[in-house]
């Protein structure tokens, strides 16, 4: 993947609805989610605004799906649960990208999973740990 915002799949368009030292609260177009997510980077924005970064979760668990839709669980709050298609694997570590309501959400995989065994164009759930991270762009 290149480091180039208009080419890279990682990189997610929200906007961010609230923040403090430590945390941002970010919507997604035509969603209700309001997501929690802690903050690496100087972020330059004011509330309201559209913001460029990767959302990056730790998974511990990978659930191969058939049917249903993309969503993150809870609508608010932290992530706790994410499913979606996957849209990429990570160039750089053990991980994929899945797309949920279009919006890409980077997903470091556990020891025991390898991203070869989760091909692109897969519906998967992942369980993921607390302290889901908004990296800026």
């Amino acid at each position: 993947m290149t480091t180039d915002t208009q080419q890279d799949a990682r990189v997610a368009e929200v906007r961010l609805v609230d923040r403090d030292d430590d945390f941002v609260h970010v919507t997604m177009d035509r969603t209700s989610y309001r997501v929690q997510l802690l903050l690496q980077g100087e972020l330059e924005a004011t509330i309201g605004r559209r913001i460029h970064g990767i959302i990056r979760v730790n998974v511990w668990k990978v659930d191969f799906v058939s049917p249903g839709g993309a969503y993150i669980e809870p609508v608010l709050g932290r992530p706790r649960r994410v499913q979606g298609r996957v849209v990429a694997h990570q160039d750089d570590r053990n991980g994929i990208v899945i797309s949920v309501s279009g919006c890409p959400i980077t997903a470091d995989l556990p020891e025991r999973w390898q991203k070869v065994d989760v091909p692109i164009g897969t519906l998967v759930a992942v369980d993921v740990y607390e302290g889901a991270v908004f990296e800026v762009a």
